[in-house]
């Protein structure tokens, strides 16, 4: 924590960098389900689908990895 107050480099480590992909995965999935909710065009609801596909895969793909590591959120 005093690194953060004396504005030192943070060590990164692989499971910070973990929680972080999950986190953003989390975002874009509910970021495309937005999409979804608010698209009227056939082709825009199509790449809404296409896009929670493909983040909710990844955000499952994470977790399953981050519980294969033994983090816990």
């Amino acid at each position: 924590m005093w690194k953060n107050f004396i504005n030192l480099p943070q060590t990164v480590t692989e499971e910070s960098k973990l929680i972080n992909s999950i986190d953003k995965a989390q975002r874009d999935w509910r970021d495309a389900e937005s999409r979804f909710n608010e698209a009227v065009d056939a082709d825009l609801i199509d790449q809404a689908i296409y896009d929670m596909l493909a983040a909710k895969t990844k955000y499952s793909y994470l977790m399953k990895l981050a519980k294969e590591k033994g983090l816990h959120g």
